[in-house]
């Protein structure tokens, strides 16, 4: 890792750890409404790429009270995991601190929550034996990655976030036949701060874009054997070394191809929100990069939604001085890239955070995936 690389890691690592602790007051915000009781979800409706099954859990959930270990951002996903016709949850804690190397082997832990009478009850013991996960996990994202009609989970973690910067392995819970759920930690490491699925190359098995500081984003291609294939010839050589941290796979032309989105920061590290569009094969490399508007102020994209021909962009801060400290929505209409801003907010959340990790589509806004921030505005 490069000098400038490890700079912007061992800053993103204090906010980090700043965030996991939580802190600060003040802040309004505004109540979205109660959970349902019960949200059905046909199995059939698992959909071909993690963004679509993301925005698909989304539009039919709206904003949920999380829970407490996923606040400041950790992996969180929503699936049919207990096949039971109803939305459930997989969360994965964040446990060690990267100021502290004595925590360095505090592993995370993987839980699955059913939503029971309004209220999310921790049922994990009924389908996964072995909950250890990360040390540091970012990003959940679900996709049938082993054909089985039932989805599966994929783990972006990036290890302790502090110098060296050792990486780590990602895991996958692999779903099996009789309703279980193995726990596979893949045999290959980096800093993996996102990840993004869809099949890129026709053999109708999910693939993975994972973003790696350590070297550059690339495709994971799925083995159809519970693994994956690196391969970095799908992705420009050009965002070697580069600061990016967000990635969605989205159909943003309506072609059927999923275009690739991918942030980073803007201010600290001169890397623009970027859409890659597809070449039709499930590659990025011989089209032409769309440079989407900055809004200025809030140099990095932590999050994505695509709806109605437009982008909505979560940001925050990532000038030196003052990481993770605010909020904004960004409107980016596409392709004309006409900008707006939706939504500011300065000072902590209830939450204890100042900045929004997730936002999904819902009802015809843009909304909090954590009810904690209140967040619903008109698309």
């Amino acid at each position: 890792m490069n000098f400038c690389l490890k700079t912007i890691c061992l800053a993103f690592a204090a906010v980090v750890a700043l965030a996991a602790c939580g802190g600060g007051g003040g802040g309004t915000t505004t109540p979205i409404g109660t959970t349902p009781a019960a949200v059905t979800f046909p199995a059939a409706a698992l959909l071909p790429s993690s963004y679509e099954n993301s925005a698909k859990a989304g539009e039919i959930m709206g904003s949920q009270l999380l829970p407490k270990e996923v606040q400041s951002g950790n992996a969180i996903a929503f699936g049919n995991f207990f096949q039971d016709g109803k939305y459930s949850m997989v969360t994965h804690s964040l446990l060690y601190n990267p100021a502290d190397p004595s925590t360095s082997t505090k592993y995370g832990a993987i839980h699955f929550w059913k939503l029971i009478n309004g209220s999310w009850v921790d049922s994990t013991s009924s389908i996964l034996a072995n909950t250890v996960g990360c040390l540091h996990p970012r990003k959940a994202i679900v996709a049938d990655f082993n054909r089985t009609g039932r989805p599966s989970i994929f783990f972006a973690c990036h290890g302790f976030d502090a110098s060296p910067f050792p990486g780590e392995s990602p895991h996958l819970l692999l779903s099996q036949a009789d309703g279980t759920y193995t726990n596979v930690t893949l045999p290959f490491t980096g800093f993996f701060h996102s990840a993004t699925a869809a099949d890129l190359n026709g053999d109708g098995y999910p693939d993975v874009v994972v973003t790696d500081n350590f070297t550059r984003p690339y495709v994971l291609l799925n083995n159809q054997a519970g693994g994956f294939t690196s391969d970095l010839t799908r992705i420009s050589a050009s965002t070697a070394g580069q600061p990016i941290f967000t990635a969605e796979l989205i159909d943003a032309y309506g072609t059927g191809k999923y275009a690739l989105f991918m942030g980073g920061h803007e201010q600290s590290g001169n890397w623009p929100a970027t859409v890659f569009p597809n070449d039709g094969s499930g590659r990025f490399v011989t089209t032409t990069p769309v440079t989407l508007p900055a809004l200025s102020g809030y140099g990095f994209p932590t999050d994505v939604v695509f709806k109605n021909s437009a982008f909505y962009i979560a940001r925050t801060i990532d000038a030196s001085s003052n990481f993770y400290r605010g909020a904004a929505i960004q409107k980016v209409t596409f392709p004309s890239l006409t900008s707006s801003t939706l939504y500011q907010h300065s000072g902590s959340y209830s939450s204890g955070t100042q900045w929004v990790n997730w936002i999904i589509p819902n009802n015809g806004n843009i909304v909090s995936k954590d009810s904690l921030y209140g967040i619903s505005i008109p698309q």
